[in-house]
């Protein structure tokens, strides 16, 4: 499947995130959650920025398996 068929520039991805300086949930359209995602994998981080100018950093989650 492919995001372009089935989305546009207004659909917005909740980050089930809430800034931490006012509080706002963070939203991104599709396109900049392709790129927080490609950062995500190659990097293990990437920046979220708040509408009131809040930068954040968010970390991929890594779970240990148990042999």
């Amino acid at each position: 499947m492919n995001t372009a068929e089935h989305s546009s520039a207004n659909d917005l991805v909740d980050m089930e995130l809430h800034c931490v300086t006012c509080g706002a949930r963070l939203y991104l359209s599709v396109p900049q959650a392709e790129a927080v995602i490609a950062s995500l994998e190659r990097t293990g981080a990437a920046i979220l920025i708040c509408i009131c100018g809040q930068a954040q950093l968010i970390r991929r989650k890594l779970y240990k398996r148990h042999a």
